[in-house]
C-alpha cells in the first residue's frame, strides 16, 4: 500500500467505441441504452461462427484521415491511432499543458492486450504477402509501446512511458500504474490509455474455440446480456479510452474540472487458470478488498460497481459471488451495471472505458444501465440497473472491476469530485 501525499484527480477523459466517436457520443449512447453491436461489415465473416461485433463507426476512419499525415498513417496501425486520438481528446478535455512544469514528472502509460499485428482483411494471401514483403515501418507499427511513445513525443512528457499487457485488465492496469506513479511522489501527472482493436477473424475464431463468445447472430443488439440467465458469451468489439490523472494541488491550481478522484487501486494474480476465473469468486473479492483498503474506504461507502460483466456464464456468476464476499450485506444495496452490455467487450480497452464511464456516473449523478437483462438468474441476484439508466445524485464512491485472462485482476476505487 502506497502512502498518498494528496488526492489524485481525474481531470480529462477521451473515449471512442462502437457507440460513437468521442466522449460525448459514447456517453450519450450509454445513457440511452443503445447497443453498438451489429453484423460485421468491414471484413468477411462467412467462415466465422460469430458474425457480429462492435465495429468502430465510419466516422472514426474519416477522423483518422483528417488527424494523421500520410506518413504517420504508414508508420502506425489502428490500435496506436485509436489510442492516440483518445489520449488527445483527454488532454484537450483536461486543458493540461506542461507550461513550465517539470516534463520528467509527467508520464504516459498505456494498456493494450495485443498490438494490432493482424493484417486488415485477414485474407490468406494478404497475410502471406505481409510476411514475405514487410513494409519498412513494420517494426514501429507493431511495437506494443508505440502508443505511449507517440503520445510522449506529442506532449513532451518525459517521465515513465510504457505499455501494460494484461488481457482484459490492460486498461485498468495502466490506470492503476498511473495512480501508483503519482501516489509514490515520483510524478505529478499521467495520461493513461486503454485500447484494443481485436475485432478480426483470427480473434473471433480463437474466442469461439474457447466457447467464450455469443452466437446470437440474428439479434446482435441483444447478444450481450450480462447477468441474464440466458447469456451465452460476450461480443468482441473495438474501442478505447484515456484518463488524465494529476495531483489535486495541480488540478486546483489551474482551475481544472475534477470528474472524480482515483483514491485506491489493486492489481492481483489469481494464480489459478490461464483463462478461467477461480470459481468461488474469492480472488475477485480479494482484489476488491485490497483496493478498498488502499483507498481507506469502507465497503458501506461504495454506492456503485462498474462490473467486469462479460455476459459469460461463469464470469457473471463468479463476480456476483465475489461482490457478496467483499461487501457482505451491503452487496444488496449496491447498484451494479455493465457498460459492456452496450459497447461489447473491447478487451484491453474495457478497463479504461469503464473507469471513464464510472467517473462520468459520479460527475453527473447517474448510473448507466445493464442492457439485455430480461430473464432473472438465481445466481445473479443483485441490482444490476436493468435496461434503463437511473438517476443517482446520491453517488459518493464507486469501484470499477476488470478481470483478465491469465488471472490478472484489477479494481479501481473512485470518489466523487465536482458535480455537473
Amino acid at each position: 500500500m502506497l502512502k498518498r501525499a494528496e488526492k489524485i484527480a481525474i481531470t480529462g477523459l477521451g473515449m471512442t467505441t462502437s457507440l460513437g466517436v468521442g466522449l460525448n457520443e459514447t456517453w450519450n449512447g450509454m445513457l440511452a441504452g443503445r447497443s453498438g453491436i451489429r453484423r460485421i461489415t468491414r471484413f468477411n465473416v462467412s467462415d466465422c461462427i460469430t458474425k457480429i461485433g462492435g465495429e468502430l463507426p465510419d466516422a472514426y476512419y474519416e477522423l483518422e484521415q483528417q488527424e494523421f499525415s500520410k506518413r504517420k498513417l504508414k508508420q502506425t496501425e489502428i490500435t496506436t491511432r485509436l489510442g492516440f486520438l483518445c489520449g488527445k481528446e483527454a488532454m484537450i478535455d483536461s486543458g493540461f499543458v506542461l507550461d513550465g512544469l517539470d516534463p520528467t514528472r509527467a508520464a504516459v502509460i498505456t494498456g493494450c492486450g495485443q498490438s494490432g499485428s493482424q493484417v486488415e482483411g485477414e485474407k490468406d494471401e494478404d497475410i502471406l504477402n505481409a510476411y514475405r514483403n514487410p513494409g519498412k515501418f513494420v517494426i514501429i507499427q507493431q511495437m506494443p509501446n508505440a502508443m505511449s511513445g507517440w503520445l510522449g513525443i506529442e506532449y513532451g512528457f518525459k517521465g515513465r512511458s510504457y505499455n501494460v499487457s494484461t488481457a482484459c485488465a490492460s486498461g485498468a492496469y495502466a490506470i492503476a500504474a498511473a495512480y501508483e506513479y503519482i501516489a509514490s511522489g515520483r510524478g505529478d501527472a499521467v495520461l493513461a490509455v486503454g485500447v484494443d482493436t481485436l475485432l478480426k477473424p483470427l480473434s473471433i475464431k480463437g474466442f469461439n474455440s474457447l466457447s467464450a463468445m455469443s452466437e446470437r447472430n440474428a439479434e446482435p443488439e441483444r447478444a450481450m446480456r450480462p447477468f441474464d440467465r440466458e447469456r451465452d458469451g460476450f461480443v468482441l468489439a473495438n474501442g478505447g479510452a484515456a484518463v488524465m490523472l494529476e495531483t489535486e494541488t495541480l488540478a486546483k491550481k489551474r482551475g481544472a474540472r475534477i470528474y472524480a478522484y482515483l483514491s485506491g487501486v489493486a492489481m492481483c494474480s489469481e494464480a489459478f487458470n490461464i483463462v478461467a476465473p477461480e470459481p468461488s469468486g474469492g480472488e475477485m473479492a480479494r482484489c476488491m478488498t485490497l483496493a478498498l483498503e488502499d483507498a481507506k474506504v469502507n465497503p458501506s461507502q461504495i454506492d456503485y460497481v462498474s462490473a467486469h460483466g462479460t455476459s459469460t456464464q461463469q464470469n457473471d456468476a463468479d463476480e456476483t459471488a465475489a461482490l457478496k464476499q467483499a461487501f457482505g450485506e451491503h452487496a444488496k444495496k449496491l447498484k451494479v451495471s455493465s457498460q459492456k452490455s452496450m459497447t461489447g467487450h473491447t478487451v484491453g480497452g474495457a478497463g479504461a472505458i469503464e473507469c471513464a464511464a464510472t467517473a462520468l456516473c459520479l460527475y453527473h449523478g447517474v448510473i448507466t444501465p445493464t442492457m439485455g437483462l430480461r430473464v432473472p438468474d438465481p445466481h445473479c441476484d443483485l441490482d444490476y440497473v436493468p435496461n434503463e439508466a437511473r438517476d443517482a445524485k446520491h453517488l459518493r464512491a464507486a469501484i470499477s472491476n476488470s478481470f483478465g485472462f491469465g488471472g490478472h485482476n484489477s479494481t479501481l476505487v473512485l470518489e466523487r469530485g465536482d458535480r455537473a
